[in-house]
């Protein structure tokens, strides 16, 4: 058995990682973790007997995300965050390599990365919601502004008030107020 890639896997990676630099202008960063993430993944093939990404099947696909949250002797395992970053790239590899014809079919298309839990936003300290709000001016403005702060205060308290998005708030209409319910 080989210990390092072959000469087809490398070209590969290569490809995609040249497509991701060129064609979708990724980051440094992103494309250095990218390549960490895949060479753990040509390590896995390696260790399997993999020469091609041809020849490369959803189970194994799977065995390395489960491998990359496990850990092993030589890397700690991952947070689900660095793990899901970890999918992507071989995802995106094998997505690369069907549309460049160098494979007949995508085996990590129905393997589900690991999902990071969703957390609830930290609510804004009222001393930074007051000093937001006095940012659109005083309520009791005159002038030609008085609309324009009153405007602006409304919509930064309704933002704040109910946690809507902003493209929420610009669709909304004025018919949708229900004032009788509240």
């Amino acid at each position: 058995m080989s210990t390092a890639p072959t000469p087809a896997l490398r070209r590969a990676v290569r490809g995609y990682l040249d497509h991701l630099t060129v064609e979708r202008g990724l980051s440094a960063n992103t494309l250095a973790s990218y390549r960490r993430d895949l060479d753990r993944y040509l390590a896995t093939l390696v260790d399997a007997g993999v020469t091609d990404l041809a020849s490369v099947g959803a189970g194994l696909v799977e065995t390395h995300l489960a491998r990359l949250r496990a850990g092993d002797d030589a890397h700690p395992p991952l947070a689900v965050s660095s793990a899901a970053r970890a999918a992507s790239a071989v995802r995106g590899l094998h997505r690369f390599a069907l549309r460049e014809g160098l494979t007949g079919a995508d085996p990590s298309r129905d393997v589900r990365p690991p999902t990071p839990p969703r957390r609830l936003p930290r609510a804004l300290p009222v001393d930074v919601v007051v000093r937001l709000l006095e940012t659109a001016g005083p309520i009791t403005a005159t002038g030609d502004d008085a609309p324009l702060a009153l405007r602006d205060r409304a919509l930064l308290e309704f933002l704040y008030g109910t946690g809507a998005r902003i493209s929420e708030a610009v669709g909304a209409a004025v018919d949708d107020l229900d004032t009788d319910e509240g």
